[in-house]
């Protein structure tokens, strides 16, 4: 489109009133609006595909913009007031619970004495669970 509009103005002689290749510029205009009526005609045709169901549904994904910036798409939902650019938080992942108390008070919590359960335990093997 910008490049439309610059060959645009350079035909009308504001750009650059002692530019003389006029023959050149209406070959880039017919060329540029050939292009963009391409473009849409290839958006109209993969709409009209979606629509008669050929598509599967891996085509049909939710993607964000910044995920599908190599592929044209016609997104109407990028119109909107909360358009589907970029995800801005992380998805929620379980991570594991660790019990901050005894992390942080381990020095501090006295343990029973396990001297009785020792000298039972002894008699089996030479660990504290006897194995």
């Amino acid at each position: 489109e910008r490049a439309s509009n610059y060959a645009n103005e350079a035909l009308k002689g504001k750009a650059c009133p002692e530019f003389q290749q006029q023959s050149e510029l209406k070959t880039l205009v017919s060329i540029i609006d050939g292009c963009k009526f391409s473009a849409h005609a290839y958006s109209v045709l993969e709409e009209d595909n979606s629509e008669a169901g050929t598509t599967t549904k891996a085509q049909k994904t939710t993607k964000p913009l910044y995920e599908r910036l190599s592929q044209y798409k016609e997104d109407q939902s990028l119109h909107t007031k909360t358009p589907n650019v970029f995800k801005l938080t992380p998805d929620m992942e379980p991570i594991p619970c660790k019990p901050l108390f005894f992390d942080l008070a381990m020095n501090y919590v006295e343990l029973p004495s396990l001297e009785d359960k020792l000298e039972q335990e002894g008699k089996k093997g030479a660990s504290i669970t006897g194995f």
